[in-house]
């Protein structure tokens, strides 16, 4: 998701950080082929079913707001439903952490000792999200987080952590799949940024798995960060015979490349990324040029199942829902159902029931895999009009 892209560059520090204090801390870990495994046991929220507290944190001020309110805004929204659904008197306790990894280790503490919750929703972003992670192998209180898409969330964790989005290599082995068995297309071209990790990081995936199911990338092409003028690389790329070409970039980007590529006479599918999501933000009046392209989301603003929760959302806050608030809304109902299914408060058993249930939501079944990533319906959406609209829809 776009917000983590920008703070991957502090992701290392936090993340060698975070593997000395847990080395120093825990003492319930035991290393399996590269990944942490949880073993704590014991740690139990207060309360009784009826009446206990879930906590969520994420950026509520700050430049990354948006999406930290959309997350804890959804989570309470979540409560609040399932309350008025089930008679019961269930907190959710939310709090800042202002984007910073040492405010989120604070509120982690402050949940487990002083609050005694029964699960974490979050973090929102990926630093924080791993840092809360590590800190939580003494307890294993079960952690999902709506939208942490780093790799290291959940592959330098316990089995206490989840995440209810995409990874980042996700999404781009699911594009792939898509371009060769939806589409039908055998021969892509790219065009990413070489300065940006999420950019970088989807041509290779992406790259890996088309190659693997017996497409051919006939030509990948760079730029640097603040380019904005991509002819050179979309006239190498018009002299090639391709079906598709594949732009994982941010939407501005996208929306610029789109348009020049049409410029130059270039047919070819455009597939994109999650980054793609905002881009007719920036279209003005020449969306036309991005008629038929289609990209992976967490959702389409059209899909019939998310037209409450949009409303609602707008009614609770008056303000409108994204991706973000939609899968913390998911996320929530999943640990609250369950927490209902365990009948426990303890952390063992909410973990158990989370890896083992295959949930129904707002954006369809979603379970895990035994690395807490989710096993998800992919959405793709395509622009036509103007409009986002659910391609094939």
């Amino acid at each position: 998701m776009k917000f983590e892209r920008l703070l991957k560059g502090g992701l290392a520090l936090a993340m060698s950080v975070m593997m000395v204090a847990c080395a120093n801390e825990s003492t319930g870990t035991t290393t399996n082929e590269g990944s942490a495994t949880s073993t704590a046991t014991g740690y139990e929220g207060s309360g009784d079913l009826t009446s206990f507290k879930l906590g969520t944190l994420g950026p509520r001020t700050g430049s990354v707001a948006v999406y930290g309110l959309a997350v804890t805004n959804a989570a309470r929204l979540a409560v609040d439903d399932w309350n008025a659904a089930h008679g019961t008197k269930i907190e959710m306790i939310y709090e800042d952490t202002q984007a910073n990894e040492t405010q989120a280790l604070n509120i982690y503490n402050k949940f487990v000792s002083d609050d005694k919750v029964a699960a974490i929703i979050g973090g929102t972003i990926s630093s924080e999200s791993i840092a809360i992670a590590g800190a939580s192998s003494d307890t294993g209180i079960p952690i999902i987080s709506p939208s942490a898409t780093a790799a290291a969330f959940t592959n330098d964790s316990g089995n206490n952590v989840f995440r209810g989005c995409y990874t980042d290599p996700q999404q781009a082995q699911l594009v792939a799949d898509f371009a060769i068995d939806t589409l039908g297309v055998k021969k892509a071209a790219i065009l990413y940024n070489m300065s940006d990790d999420y950019s970088a990081g989807l041509e290779e995936s992406f790259k890996k798995e088309f190659e693997a199911k017996g497409g051919t990338v006939v030509i990948s092409e760079s730029y640097p960060a603040d380019t904005v003028d991509f002819r050179t690389q979309l006239t190498k790329i018009s002299g090639e015979d391709i079906d598709v070409l594949f732009v994982p970039n941010y939407y501005q980007d996208d929306f610029n490349i789109t348009q020049q590529a049409r410029e130059l006479g270039i047919t070819a599918q455009i597939l994109g990324c999650d980054g793609w999501d905002g881009v007719l933000s920036v279209a003005g009046n020449n969306a036309s040029v991005l008629e038929g392209a289609v990209f992976i989301n967490q959702y389409s603003p059209d899909m019939e199942s998310v037209q409450g929760i949009m409303e609602a959302y707008r009614k609770a806050y008056n303000e409108e829902i994204n991706s973000f608030g939609i899968n913390a809304y998911d996320a929530t109902m999943l640990v609250l159902n369950a927490i209902e299914k365990a009948g426990s408060l303890k952390a063992e058993d909410i973990n158990a029931q989370i890896r083992s249930t295959e949930y129904q939501g707002i954006l369809g079944s979603i379970k895990f895999d035994e690395n807490g990533d989710p096993i998800k319906t992919p959405i793709y959406v395509t622009i036509k009009d103007g409009q986002y609209v659910t391609y094939g829809k």
